[in-house]
């Protein structure tokens, strides 16, 4: 997110047509359309709902066979009616590149993107602002004054510090541990178990690997790895593989 949108934050405006929630709630949000129903994932973006009470109408499923635990249309993206188009959508996938897919794909197709869908379990400040799209799972903690762009996604009991700016398309992994005013620059994974130091900033499209300690700065598209994080590679350019037969 450029500075100017992170000062609309701050100050609890909407940044351009995200949307924002500051607690854990989804006001207003009864009934949306999920994309993306061949990831793992999907059993809990579809438990996270539930507990929620948000009702899905139908799961999306580009390429493949669905891995949906209880919802009750699948269908394709041609198959969406005209009362499908009327609800939002929440792109469901754990890599930035595909979830980013998912969500341009809707938007071509005249959805609108739900608003962040926060599990009950959650615990999320007040003072936090989360963008639309964005999916925070089970047992996640978002600290104080924290901003959280569009399409992000934190897993299962990962736990972010107080003044944390997470950009766009962004994917935690389970127990991530990120201390305060660390900042995650989009399409950056950060694997599960890991654990971000205070005041560290992490560059756009780079992946931190699983239980990994990162005590300094990360450029962009870079893989890291280990006790205490070391680039290991310069990252390629990814695409997702939407088009290609079989994936999601």
């Amino acid at each position: 997110m450029r500075a100017e949108k992170q000062g609309q934050l701050l100050r609890g405006k909407a940044v351009g047509r995200m949307g924002i929630v500051k607690r854990n709630e989804n006001p207003g949000q009864r009934e949306l359309i999920i994309f993306g129903v061949r990831s793992p994932m999907v059993v809990d973006f579809e438990e996270a709902c539930n507990r929620a009470g948000i009702a899905i109408r139908a799961g999306v499923s580009l390429n493949g066979a669905p891995r949906s635990a209880g919802i009750g249309r699948i269908c394709t993206l041609e198959g969406l009616d005209a009362e499908d188009l009327r609800l939002p959508f929440l792109a469901c996938a754990f890599s930035p590149a595909r979830r980013r897919t998912l969500a341009q794909l809707a938007l071509a197709r005249g959805l609108q993107p739900a608003e962040a869908v926060i599990d009950p379990s959650a615990v999320v400040a007040r003072s936090s602002r989360i963008g639309e799209g964005s999916f925070v799972n089970t047992m996640a903690v978002v600290g104080a004054m924290s901003m959280i762009g569009e399409g992000v996604l934190i897993n299962r009991s990962a736990s972010l510090g107080h003044h944390c700016i997470i950009d766009d398309f962004v994917s935690i992994g389970p127990g991530v541990t990120m201390a305060g005013n660390t900042r995650v620059g989009s399409d950056t994974v950060i694997g599960a178990g890991a654990v971000i130091l205070p005041n560290v900033e992490i560059g756009a499209g780079a992946i931190v690997a699983a239980g990994s300690v990162v005590r300094k700065p990360v450029l962009a598209g870079t893989l890291v790895s280990g006790s205490p994080a070391r680039p290991q590679r310069i990252l390629r350019a990814t695409r997702s593989t939407l088009a290609d037969e079989g994936e999601e």
